[in-house]
């Protein structure tokens, strides 16, 4: 990376390696005690109140009474007294229903959740004292927030080089991001996480973005092995390095105990602006899960980046002055509890200012995902980062059926640019995982390049370049990498082909013209070999013959095909 890299983070630019951008303040301590030792039931749920009975257990509820408070409303969705979730009865992505909006608007937005409360009567990330670890590599995590400090992991988080050291963020991101994942439930306050009995390693890595801090907290600091999770709520639209890629790899391959770490990323907030995902480096190899952002109609945002290594969506809202958006927690005092609709970014009944409505983006999708997964460890702890990957594809729901961008492989899967597989069902992994799933076999890598040095018609017309491979897998991911000298490569469209004929737009004309600080300062980008990703052949056959077509989208500017390389992951 280069001092000139700008990251964003919640739809704003972000300074990219320069201490002043951010203050902090040392934080003394924090409480962060175990819970209390006592025998559990072995049943799960015994008054189907959506809580898993070892948890009302531990909070002193009772586990054979679902209506505690006695106002006709199951425990488990409890927005009242001292067991209850202040605001929870405005997180339509948990439970959606004929909702009063933060505005006052009537929305019906039933059945577009997340599909959570049968997952809750089990798994709520709790793990029978053993919480699933979630991390949060962001701008810091407030550590003393009240909905937030009983599920810190003070011993795996990071501010700077010190574990353990946590600090004040003066970016109230990170903490919005850690609320979406584990803010913590039944405590008579707040919001509720999607898994809330989760623990939050936070790292406050977006500070200094120093690559060996996110040595660190991606792969060989303290604990490293026991976090499942890393949430990454940030991303550029270009880059090209590969450092963050190999430290990914690392992970994937040795932590939580050879099973691998799970690294989620947002793709970005750059519709608008004709930005695509597969621009890259750091979204656009296997390791990541790259997330796209809905909003309360089942519909990709106005903002959500696209690209063919899109794998999942969740939800992020649009516009809150206007629509149903996400409420999390913030940095106290940060948010505003009075005025009109297009000022007030937090509920009039909250007092100190330590939750917000103003959450968007898909800073917002990404912990939705990486918290969903955290349920389905939770039910199945033995997948690989890999059997992750592969239940995602195989039950997400396809929504938003007659947008165009849906694809149907010949594996029967649909994928679409705009929503990868389609909305996480964290149900449907779990269903498939716990009974008779078999983890992936070893995984299986064919790679083959040809050299071609073909001129590049400067009128739309495709030239395509033919890829026999002999080797037999089952796919699960493709890179194809393509080196051109041509002058103005964003003027490109790049498409690959299956054996089986399932065509994938890699990148379509786009802005990485050297316009904005963000993007590319050079318009032949493509001259080193650029590398593209797809996720749409998962399940299909690798043997066949492949092809990839070049063709220039717009006039004037020309240049040369030198080569292309395909790369075919798979088991």
């Amino acid at each position: 990376m280069t001092n000139s890299k700008s990251y964003t983070l919640g739809g704003t630019l972000l300074c990219f390696f320069l201490s002043s951008c951010s203050s902090v303040a040392d934080l003394d301590s924090i409480d962060n005690q175990p819970y209390n030792s006592k025998i559990k039931s072995n049943l799960y749920d015994t008054d189907n109140d959506f809580i898993p009975n070892i948890i009302e257990e531990e909070l002193g509820m009772n586990p054979y009474n679902s209506d505690e408070n006695g106002n006709n409303i199951s425990d488990g969705l409890d927005s009242d007294g001292q067991n209850g979730d202040t605001f929870f009865d405005m997180q339509w992505y948990i439970y959606s229903q004929n909702h009063t909006t933060h505005n006052g608007t009537k929305v019906n937005i039933n059945g577009n959740d997340l599909n959570l409360l049968n997952i809750y009567s089990r798994y709520m990330g709790y793990n029978n004292g053993n919480n699933i670890i979630i991390q949060v590599v962001d701008s810091g995590v407030y550590p003393t927030h009240p909905d937030l400090i009983e599920n810190i992991d003070r011993y795996r988080s990071y501010s700077g080089d010190n574990s353990g050291s946590l600090r004040v963020p003066t970016d109230p991101h990170g903490t919005k991001v850690a609320g979406v994942i584990a803010a913590r439930a039944f405590n008579g306050q707040g919001v509720r996480g999607i898994i809330p009995f989760a623990k939050i390693a936070s790292s406050n890595w977006l500070i200094n973005k120093k690559y060996y801090q996110l040595d660190k907290s991606w792969v060989s600091g303290v604990g490293a092995n026991e976090i499942a999770i890393s949430n990454n709520s940030w991303g550029s639209d270009f880059d090209t390095d590969t450092i963050l890629e190999e430290y990914m790899k690392r992970g994937s391959q040795f932590l939580r105990n050879n099973k691998g770490r799970i690294y989620v990323f947002a793709s970005g907030n750059s519709r608008r602006e004709h930005g695509d995902a597969n621009l890259q480096y750091v979204a656009s190899s296997r390791f990541p899960i790259v997330t796209a952002s809905l909003n309360f109609n089942d519909r990709v945002t106005s903002y959500s980046t696209p690209g063919a290594n899109l794998l999942v969506s969740a939800y992020g809202g649009e516009d809150f002055t206007i629509t149903p958006t996400i409420a999390t927690t913030t940095i106290p005092g940060t948010s505003v509890n009075s005025g009109n609709r297009d000022t007030q970014t937090t509920w009039d009944a909250d007092y100190n200012q330590e939750y917000t409505y103003d959450f968007t983006g898909t800073s917002a999708a990404a912990p939705m995902v990486s918290a969903s997964i955290g349920l389905v460890l939770e039910a199945c702890p033995n997948l690989t980062w890999r059997d992750v990957r592969y239940l995602l594809a195989n039950n997400a729901k396809q929504i938003d059926s007659s947008n165009s961008s849906w694809i149907e492989n010949d594996a029967g899967l649909k994928h679409s640019n705009d929503y990868g597989f389609g909305l996480i069902n964290p149900q449907g992994m779990i269903d498939e995982c716990s009974h008779g799933y078999k983890v992936l076999s070893r995984e299986r890598n064919f790679q083959k390049m040809i050299n071609t040095n073909i001129n590049i018609p400067d009128n739309k017309n495709p030239i395509g370049v033919n890829i026999n491979i002999t080797s037999q897998a089952i796919i699960e991911w493709v890179e194809v990498t393509v080196k051109s000298n041509h002058v103005f490569a964003s003027d490109l469209k790049i498409v690959l082909i299956s054996p089986s004929g399932t065509r994938s737009t890699l990148i379509d004309v786009n802005p990485i013209s050297g316009k904005s600080t963000y993007y590319s300062t050079t318009t032949d980008w493509m001259s080193s070999g650029f590398r593209f990703s797809t996720a749409l052949m998962t399940g299909e056959s690798s043997r066949g013959a492949w092809r990839v077509e070049v063709s220039d989208e717009s006039a004037d500017d020309r240049g040369i095909l030198k080569g292309v390389m395909l790369n075919i992951y798979g088991h």
